[in-house]
């Protein structure tokens, strides 16, 4: 799998959200239990493996966050997105 600047952008995202509502990924696995698998967990927020948009689809949902787009300036860039806390609506 190739390296995805996108990917890393939505991990640390989550990963913060994860220590906002002091979560651990045994404690986030158990949340989303029958939906998302313990090891895809652990190998997608260790960096490990970047996960489908199924999986991060998920975890954006159990923790609250939003993606919404970003506006680019100039009409050349590709398409930004900014991850967001739906109750702070805090800027990642």
């Amino acid at each position: 799998m190739s390296y995805n600047p996108n990917m890393t952008m939505i991990r640390k995202a989550i990963t913060k959200r994860m220590k906002e509502l002091n979560l651990n990924p045994n404690r986030l696995s158990e949340m989303l239990k029958g939906k998302i698998p313990r090891q895809t967990i652990y190998d997608f927020l260790s960096g490990k493996t970047d996960a489908r948009s199924e999986v991060v689809s998920e975890l954006i949902k159990i923790l609250g966050l939003e993606l919404t787009p970003k506006k680019c300036k100039k009409v050349k860039r590709p398409l930004r997105a900014t991850l967001r806390n739906r109750s702070e609506q805090e800027q990642y």
